[in-house]
């Protein structure tokens, strides 16, 4: 499944910036999240809880962020398995000076195998796209309080 967006920011490139490398509070904007731990070196241990249509269940994995260009963009790897499923997933971030705030924009591609595939394939766009936006608007309230 392929996703890209873009969001706009009413903050300084370098606040945003800030803001997505503050663990913090990443972890505690995307939906779901039960656990997101540093392990050293820009890679991170995951646990969150996922509902598409009548599926849900509990996954793990790792976060990995690589190619980072201060304060322009990133490249970021997903892995992660449980409840008879696996996602893996990579994608790319970039910041950009918008007026008096930032836009950032994303792409990346994402491969989900076993019973969330089977069951949950025709609603995975709708819900990934609402848990994109649930995350970005935590992220953009997050970044205004500075």
């Amino acid at each position: 499944m392929k996703l890209s967006g873009a969001y706009r920011f009413d903050v300084p490139r370098a606040r945003l910036w800030q803001t997505l490398m503050d663990t913090s509070v990443v972890g505690s904007c995307i939906p779901g999240v039960s656990a997101f731990t540093p392990l050293g070196g820009d890679r991170y241990e995951i646990e969150l809880s996922v509902r598409v249509g009548i599926v849900s269940g509990s996954y793990k994995g790792t976060l990995a962020i690589t190619d980072a260009v201060e304060p322009e963009s990133y490249r970021m790897t997903v892995e992660g398995s449980g409840a008879r499923t696996e996602i893996r997933g990579s994608g790319s971030l970039a910041l950009a000076d918008d007026d008096e705030g930032t836009e950032l924009s994303f792409e990346g591609d994402v491969q989900v195998t076993g019973v969330l595939a089977r069951v949950g394939q025709r609603l995975m766009g709708t819900v990934a796209k609402s848990q994109i936006d649930r995350f970005f608007d935590c992220l953009r309230a997050k970044a205004a309080e500075g």
